[in-house]
């Protein structure tokens, strides 16, 4: 028998509280969306490296308490420049959070 709406089991994306000292505190990361993944593989195609792209994530990654993006991809730029660390640290987890890390295992 087919399923209805009502029985599915949906998950959430999953989420982390990572704590970034430089910031001040501790962070919630959000795994990647369907589309975020998708765009992510669209402009790594073709490129040296996809780390270009990486404040683009963590704009979209790195969330406040209600969801929204907790700084601009600018703003993640000029954090980066100085902080290089946590912001590899936090695209680390983001690509772990979005499965990313064992796709490349399983290609390998």
């Amino acid at each position: 028998m087919a399923l209805t709406r009502d029985q599915l089991k949906l998950a959430s994306l999953p989420k982390e509280t990572v704590n970034v000292a430089s910031l001040g505190g501790e962070v919630i990361v959000r795994a990647l969306t369907l589309s975020e993944r998708l765009n992510l593989y669209s402009v790594a195609v073709g490129t040296d490296n996809g780390f270009e792209h990486i404040a683009k994530l963590l704009n979209v990654s790195v969330i406040d308490p209600n969801g929204f993006p907790l700084l601009t991809a600018d703003e993640w730029e000029q954090f980066g420049g100085q902080e290089m660390a946590d912001t590899l640290n936090l695209f680390d987890v983001v690509r772990r959070l979005s499965g990313l890390e064992s796709e490349v295992v399983a290609k390998n």
